[in-house]
């Protein structure tokens, strides 16, 4: 996420996040709640991929939210 901030490219890496937690809302796969205490939280973080078609021409600027899931706990929520 750091280097996406830091590069001159940060607008399309923006608009890029906005449209992967809409999509995720949508489906109806993720909601941001407040932290329920005694959870511990699965870490996350952002892919970030251009995509390009054969040519080698920029199609568009991809953020996947992934999640470490090695991390979860037994009996986790």
């Amino acid at each position: 996420m750091k280097e996406a901030r830091d590069s001159l490219e940060w607008h399309e890496w923006e608009k890029a996040i906005h449209a992967e937690l809409d999509q995720l809302k949508l489906m109806g796969t993720w909601k941001l709640v407040e932290k329920p205490l005694g959870i511990v939280l699965i870490a996350n973080k952002f892919i970030f991929v251009k995509k390009c078609n054969r040519e080698g021409n920029l199609l568009k600027y991809k953020a996947r939210l992934v999640v470490k899931g090695c991390s979860q706990q037994l009996g986790s929520l």
